[in-house]
């Protein structure tokens, strides 16, 4: 059966401005009832997160109040460098420069350490064109994100691209949905 996830992943903010950027969004999503201010036990990978709020319908596509019954149904707020992803094996690089689909390769493994480790952009060449770019901006099929801010809504219904696009205005930053399974 396993957890569903949805991130939604900041793209621009730096380590510096994540946590402030991260205290006024959930700010917004208590205020407006989509979140509970309380935390508890109701995500993976932290030790709390805050819960669905009487609004969360404000946020998804279709309600579906089964969720509601789980165990694991909050939302995580990260606020360092992570590297965000389906979950699952497979995926597909797609090159910025010129569109060639592709595999991904042990160096791609190696930029995404780079990146990850602070130790550079990631620069991953195209195995097509040759055009080396970090690894933030190439394409990925499913999507990732690479970011210093996410917001992980677990086993929420679907989110409405709406309130996707709401996040990114609110930040001021571009931002990507990532979605998974583990």
């Amino acid at each position: 059966m396993g957890n569903c996830f949805q991130s939604v992943v900041d793209l621009d903010a730096t380590e510096e401005e994540a946590p402030k950027l991260a205290a006024d969004i959930l700010g917004w999503l208590v205020g407006e009832g989509i979140v509970l201010v309380e935390q508890c036990d109701c995500v993976l990978g932290s030790e709390a997160g805050n819960g669905p709020g009487p609004n969360y319908v404000r946020a998804v596509s279709a309600p579906d109040d089964h969720f509601l019954r789980d165990r694991t149904n909050g939302l995580d707020v990260i606020t360092k460098r992570t590297v965000f992803h389906s979950g699952q094996g497979g995926f597909e690089l797609i090159c910025a420069a010129c569109s060639a689909h592709f595999d991904p390769t042990d160096a791609w493994g190696t930029a995404m350490g780079e990146w990850h480790e602070k130790r550079g952009p990631g620069l991953l060449p195209c195995a097509n064109c040759g055009q080396p770019r970090p690894i933030t901006e190439w394409r990925h099929d499913p999507e990732w994100g690479f970011g210093n801010l996410g917001f992980e809504f677990w086993n929420w219904p679907e989110l409405k691209p709406s309130f996707v696009e709401e996040l990114g205005t609110r930040l001021g930053h571009r931002v990507v949905l990532v979605s998974g399974k583990l």
